[in-house]
């Protein structure tokens, strides 16, 4: 199997700062719990 790795840069705008930072950490633990996930990190 190969290893993928994606490195994303999100650009919000200043009011919706909050927003888009709640609707990614919801990501979290759907993405690691994805057969063959090894590591999500959000930074």
């Amino acid at each position: 199997m190969a290893n993928l790795t994606i490195v994303a840069n999100i650009q919000a705008r200043a009011e919706r700062i909050e927003l888009v930072k709640a609707e990614l950490q919801k990501l979290i633990e759907i993405t690691r719990a994805e057969d063959g996930c090894i590591q999500y990190d959000l930074h």
